[in-house]
């Protein structure tokens, strides 16, 4: 059968298949499909979320790529925050960065060649730049070109720490890049391993970096993820109160107290598995198949010592570090996870993960290495994190939120960036608490009384409070 013939019998069967029953399925999303919806700000001025820049926070640093993928021959073109940028190297063998646009006529420079080693040459008249963007030769106009000295490319200053690089987006002097890369990727100390994976999610930077973090989602999204998958709670236990959440240095949203909010539902030091829910008339988990099994991966974690944690600062700590990253303590003991959500387009986000560990054998960092290669990385930057994907991608930015007090460091994070962020423009103050802030403010009361009562709320109170958030919730107000 010839190959026009094939696409009109394909062609028949399609639009058959489109009247047979079942056939409304094909569009039932309209022409968007599975796909995740477009991203569209928010435009209510009391909404923190209108104050957020749709491309991410310009006055930052961000990781950009491998080091080891930029060679010396080929440049490497790539798009942050919107902008389009060029990699490649100068003489002296470092990383450099320019915007993606040759002065002279405008073209991509990626596309060009280093025909010198250490200079960029453009694709179009051979305009040549070297690491600072300066034209030191003009191909086809020989060496008495004019244009030498004169046309200037915009250079992006570049740091390589650890093999990845990382690229200032602002506009304005440099600030020091250790304000914004953690403080482990400047660690010459051998017994720091940090290895990284880079990932796309087709969804804008601040839907993914609230995702991170997310207080209660993990015992519903995650609760069959290979690594939850030993535990009972499958993660974060249920609860109705949010982690506390406080602001440091301006500069990161730290979860500052999680057991209060965990042991909410605590009965004789005990939490219990199966909770019932009446007003369905059944109980979550439905079954207690998981018990199964996990009794064993607790019995072997109480024969263990405790682990030493990741020592750093609290600033470094758990939470939201600016312009874009969520940090956890996980992974094992001595282990710091980073996932860092770098805008590249409204609707895309690149998810650079880095996952730091101090160990002090060279025995143990070649085992950390071989891990990471077979198997954590896959348990956690794929199998987990496409969970957190599938469960947020549909997330429609623009409407109105009714927020829940166990949302309270979503609420922390928009305060730091729609109040701290550097370089932000802010013409729209939110001058009183919103519904959200209230919400969260309530919920760290809960919080006290549950700390200072020695005991958990009753099912009275527990109700009580529930509906509390929900009438104030249903204002609408972020």
């Amino acid at each position: 059968m010839r190959e026009e013939d094939a696409m009109g019998l394909l062609r028949t069967l399609n639009k058959i298949r489109g009247g047979y029953p079942g056939g409304w399925k094909q569009y039932a999303r309209g022409y968007q499909g599975d796909n995740p919806p477009p991203f569209v700000q928010p435009q209510d001025p009391d909404d923190r979320r209108s104050l957020i820049p749709a491309l991410g926070l310009q006055e930052y640093w961000y990781p950009a790529l491998p080091a080891e993928d930029v060679g010396w021959r080929k440049p490497v073109g790539l798009r942050l925050l919107g902008t389009d940028l060029v990699f490649f190297r100068d003489t002296h063998g470092e990383v450099q960065a320019l915007w993606d646009y040759c002065p002279h006529r405008g073209v991509y420079l990626s596309r060009g060649q280093c025909v010198w080693q250490g200079y960029l040459s453009c694709p179009y008249h051979g305009a040549t730049f070297n690491g600072k963007g300066e034209c030191v030769e003009f191909i086809t106009e020989g060496p008495d070109s004019k244009m030498v000295g004169r046309l200037q490319a915009r250079p992006f200053p570049t740091r390589t720490l650890k093999g990845m690089v990382f690229v200032w987006m602002g506009e304005g002097e440099p600030a020091p890049i250790e304000e914004d890369v953690p403080p482990e990727l400047f660690e010459a100390d051998a017994r720091t391993t940090v290895f990284h994976t880079i990932r796309y999610w087709h969804c804008n930077w601040m839907v993914a970096l609230e995702n991170t973090l997310d207080a209660h989602n993990c015992f519903w999204v995650h609760r069959n993820a290979i690594i939850q998958l030993r535990n009972r709670f499958g993660g974060r236990p249920r609860t109705p109160i949010g982690y506390r959440t406080k602001i440091v240095n301006n500069k990161a949203a730290v979860v500052s107290d999680r057991g209060g909010a965990a042991n909410y539902y605590t009965r004789d030091g005990t939490i219990p598995y199966q909770m019932y829910y009446p007003r369905t008339g059944g109980y979550w988990p439905p079954t207690r198949f998981r018990l199964l099994w996990v009794w064993f991966f607790e019995w072997r974690n109480r024969q263990k010592q405790t682990p030493p944690k990741f020592e750093t600062s609290e600033e470094w700590g758990g939470g939201l570090h600016l312009p874009s990253m969520q940090r956890l303590f996980s992974g094992g003991p001595g282990a710091m996870y980073t996932r860092w959500c770098v805008p590249v387009e409204e609707t895309l986000t690149r998810v650079v993960y880095f996952r730091s560990r101090r160990v002090r054998t060279q025995l143990g960092r070649f085992w950390q290495r071989l891990s990471f290669i077979l198997y954590r990385n896959w348990l956690q930057n794929y199998n987990f994190s496409d969970q957190d994907y599938d469960a947020m991608s549909s997330v429609r930015y623009q409407h109105p939120e009714y927020l829940s007090a166990t949302d309270s460091h979503v609420v922390a994070q928009r305060r730091l960036i729609t109040e701290h962020a550097r370089g932000l423009k802010r013409p729209v103050q939110v001058a009183e608490m919103t519904t959200a802030e209230h919400l969260v403010a309530e919920s760290h009361a809960l919080l006290e009384v549950v700390q200072n009562g020695g005991q958990a709320l009753s099912n009275g109170d527990i109700e009580g409070a529930g509906t509390t958030a929900e009438a104030k919730a249903g204002t609408g107000h972020e």
